[in-house]
């Protein structure tokens, strides 16, 4: 069993919340590019892999962390749909 933690984020001021949002969207922002490439590539017969460093653009707001971890979870999913299509069972490609 994996164990899990919830917690809440609650601004303080307009100001963080204004920050939270712009950390928010541009998470939002690099998976959906990300995704859109990885998709565009598998579709056209390409590598799914061969990608353009996006951490580089993202790394002002997000910092290089964060910017690699979504990086990472993305290519996880597409691990796992690949994963999954070998063994036959009906599957799409990661969704945005």
């Amino acid at each position: 069993m994996r164990r899990t933690n919830t917690f809440v984020v609650r601004p303080r001021s307009e100001q963080d919340a204004e920050l939270l949002h712009e950390l928010l969207d541009a998470s939002a922002s690099l998976w959906n590019e990300l995704t859109y490439e990885r998709r565009q590539n598998y579709f056209d017969g390409e590598s799914t892999w061969d990608t353009t460093d996006y951490r580089k653009q993202y790394v002002s707001v997000l910092g290089s962390a964060t910017a690699q971890q979504l990086i990472r979870k993305s290519k996880s999913a597409w691990k796992s749909f690949f994963s999954l299509k070998e063994t036959g069972e009906y599957c799409s490609p990661p969704g945005y």
